[in-house]
């Protein structure tokens, strides 16, 4: 199931360091024919900023299932971001953890681990 191009009203839930592009806990995100073709694949590119020093660990989309995790090993404090979720043509809902330094085996909670959730419908064209 292909992700239609247009314009997506996006929602960010939790508390971590996970941050939409726009800066606010809700955005709206203007996904081109291309992008909405590769969302399924890696939709934190297309919605969160990039973080210094990660890479991401994509799995290929299974029907219309997501998932993948951005992992920063090379940061002073190591941090990973698990996410799964699910698209339709017209919305998307990613769900995740972020693990921060020793925490990722269990240990000390750190500011800005947690769970997060992406939300997002279609509500227009670009």
């Amino acid at each position: 199931m292909e992700m239609q191009a247009g314009l997506y009203e996006v929602a960010l839930g939790g508390s971590t360091v996970v941050e939409l592009k726009s800066g606010e806990r809700t955005s709206r995100v203007c996904l081109d024919a291309s992008a909405a073709n590769n969302f399924p694949t890696d939709p934190l590119t297309h919605l969160v900023e990039p973080w210094e020093r990660c890479v991401s660990e994509l799995e290929p989309p299974i029907g219309n299932a997501i998932r993948g995790a951005r992992r920063c090993d090379q940061r002073k404090m190591s941090m990973r971001a698990a996410f799964s979720g699910s698209h339709t043509t017209e919305s998307f809902e990613v769900k995740g953890q972020v693990a921060q330094g020793s925490q990722e085996g269990g240990g000390v909670m750190n500011l800005g681990s947690g769970e997060f959730s992406i939300t997002g419908n279609r509500v227009g064209d670009c």
